[in-house]
């Protein structure tokens, strides 16, 4: 599984180049099935990176983190042994992306320019982390 810094969840990041179609979020380099065991469930997650972060570059935050939440669930239910050290990457790297979500949104909430619209998204965003963080 390959880290690929194009799905860092910053708006001030985010490349334009950027193509929702063009790259997986997550794939696998090395692994004993070749994939073949998690192939509908990688497709699920990797459809749900995408989602949640087309909604955060346009700002729903709360739809970003309903994305992730479901991409989370779905690694939960990859039952095979063989697939229990790629879902815990999955979920490692979908709570990485909460928080830099939740990062984003406390510095949009905090400052000199802060915003309390963003408030119950960044609390629902916490919310969320805790929830997701107890399941494992």
């Amino acid at each position: 599984m390959e880290d690929n810094k194009r799905w860092v969840f910053s708006k001030v990041k985010a490349e334009q180049k950027f193509s929702k179609s063009s790259v997986e979020a997550i794939h696998l380099e090395s692994c004993p099935q070749h994939g073949d065991n998690c192939k509908a469930h990688r497709a699920v997650i990797n459809e749900c990176l995408k989602n949640s972060f087309e909604f955060f570059m346009q700002s729903h935050y709360d739809q970003a983190v309903n994305e992730l939440k479901k991409a989370f669930n779905e690694t939960l239910t990859m039952e095979q042994e063989t697939c229990a050290k790629c879902a815990e990457l999955f979920r490692l790297r979908i709570t990485t992306s909460l928080e830099q979500i939740q990062q984003e949104l406390q510095k949009m909430t905090s400052g000199f320019f802060k915003s309390n619209r963003h408030k119950p998204s960044l609390e629902y965003a916490t919310t969320v982390i805790n929830e997701l963080k107890g399941k494992v």
